[in-house]
């Protein structure tokens, strides 16, 4: 699907053309991957971080936007 430009966003990205990402989101996965260790300490900025880009993955798979 296109919109009249001929093209499609398929992400909402940030001025700096990064991806925005919701917090809350990331934070419900990476306390997933947490219990999924079998809630070892030491790693949440590993889960945190793994957390954002699955966030991202699954956004750019399922939410195309278009602009």
């Amino acid at each position: 699907m296109a919109n009249s430009r001929g093209w499609l966003k398929r992400q909402q990205t940030k001025g700096d053309g990064t991806m925005s990402v919701d917090d809350g989101e990331v934070a419900r996965v990476a306390y997933e991957l947490y219990e999924q260790r079998g809630r070892e300490e030491g790693h949440a900025l590993d889960d945190w971080l793994k957390a954002e880009g699955l966030v991202k993955q699954r956004r750019r798979h399922t939410n195309p936007i278009i602009v």
